[in-house]
């Protein structure tokens, strides 16, 4: 009888055989890439909004709604995608 604990399958004989991980995609890979960049940039236009003159508040709220879908797609949609797929 075999025990499954993390991902690997242990024998009672004392026999280790790794089990299959979930592998990730490109694409999936390229969506927590692009929603990085979303991050970071949405930072750097709230930064920005700050030596902007007649612009502060356009800029730190795009900077605010950019962060907001980088993290929403990183941490919501990425995520529900991917237990989708596995089921």
């Amino acid at each position: 009888m075999a025990e499954t604990n993390a991902g690997v399958t242990t024998e009672r004989r004392g026999e280790t055989i790794w089990a299959a991980a979930p592998r990730h995609t490109f694409g999936t890979i390229l969506v927590a890439i692009i929603a990085c960049v979303l991050v970071f940039g949405g930072f750097y236009m709230m930064g920005l909004a700050f030596s902007v003159p007649g612009w502060e508040i356009w800029l730190f709220c795009g900077g605010i709604l950019v962060d907001a879908f980088g993290l929403w797609l990183a941490m919501g949609w990425l995520p529900g995608r991917d237990q989708k797929r596995a089921s």
